[in-house]
């Protein structure tokens, strides 16, 4: 693990660079990457929910500032790999680690050591500095907060971590300060009205399979995968959009669409309004489940969905 101190200087020229570069969200399940990252954008293109594993690929964020651009990495969680998925999100946090300037390693307040040991081993891996954070202060007292970021500045050898509130807003100001002087100077990497690089269709299936992670309940979820069939935006009426529901088992089939397609019509109600919001537009959305049988093992399959 890196843990140099930045040291670039500013540029000569009359005419000053801002600094840009990387930064890859890293941390635990549920330690708060997702819900940090729309902070610090100031909106929603990372889908939250409570269950752990919801973000599964690598999420590109620009946020432009008067005096920097910062190009955010959303990544999943750090977790033991259980399936070809598994290792492939694994490959996205590597990636992600390996093309940014400055990693930010989240740790959640209220479970500290959770998953230590996945910590170290990922810190170990890091060839690029490492700033650390304390999320989710909300959630203890805050006469636990100095104690914690001591033991977290033994546990892991890192800096003492900036204590933050992503759900809050409370603190982002300060680390965005300590990201940006980690950050090179130099032009800018995207137009400044640049928000993300992934189409709307990639939004569009995130906001459906976050729906079916709220609304399903125990492991289901993690065996559902959303592809977008057809998306289709026409003059004077509303943007048609048919998804596919993807699940492993024809018995979850049955779980997902529900009793007289009850839990499929609330699913689509759910993701409807995120994906109207989106596109700031009135949507028709049409969703189908098929079974795609242990396609979380399968490279055909995860090749098919992207993740490989």
């Amino acid at each position: 693990m890196s843990s140099e101190q930045p040291t670039n200087s500013p540029p000569t020229s009359a005419s000053e660079l801002p600094r840009v570069g990387y930064v890859a969200l890293a941390g635990r399940p549920n330690a708060g990457k997702s819900t940090l990252f729309n902070a610090f954008l100031g909106q929603r293109l990372s889908i939250v929910t409570s269950k752990p594993q919801t973000t599964r690929g690598r999420i590109l964020g620009i946020l432009t500032r008067p005096q920097s651009q910062i190009i955010f990495l959303d990544t999943p969680g750090l977790l033991d790999a259980d399936y070809k998925l598994h290792r492939t999100m694994e490959n996205q946090i590597d990636q992600a680690a390996r093309q940014a300037d400055i990693i930010l390693l989240l740790v959640d307040a209220s479970r500290p050591k959770d998953r230590d040991v996945l910590i170290k081993r990922f810190l170990k891996r890091a060839q690029v500095p490492v700033l650390a954070t304390l999320n989710k202060i909300d959630l203890v007292k805050p006469a636990q907060i100095t104690p914690l970021q001591q033991s977290l500045e033994n546990e892991f050898g890192i800096e003492k971590p900036i204590p933050v509130s992503a759900l809050r807003g409370d603190g982002l100001d300060d680390l965005l300060s300590q990201l940006e002087a980690y950050l090179p100077y130099g032009p800018k990497l995207y137009p400044d009205d640049m928000v993300a690089e992934q189409p709307e269709r990639f939004f569009v299936a995130e906001l459906i399979r976050e729906a079916a992670f709220e609304h399903l309940e125990d492991e289901l979820p993690y065996a559902i995968n959303v592809h977008i069939e057809e998306f289709r935006e026409q003059e004077g009426r509303k943007t048609y959009i048919n998804a596919i529901i993807y699940v492993e088992r024809e018995s979850q089939k049955g779980i997902v669409i529900g009793k007289k397609g009850k839990n499929l019509h609330s699913i689509g109600r759910k993701a409807r309004a995120g994906v109207e919001e989106l596109l700031e537009a009135p949507v028709f959305l049409e969703l189908w489940v098929k079974v795609r049988s242990d396609w979380r093992n399968t490279d055909r399959d995860l090749r098919e969905f992207g993740y490989l």
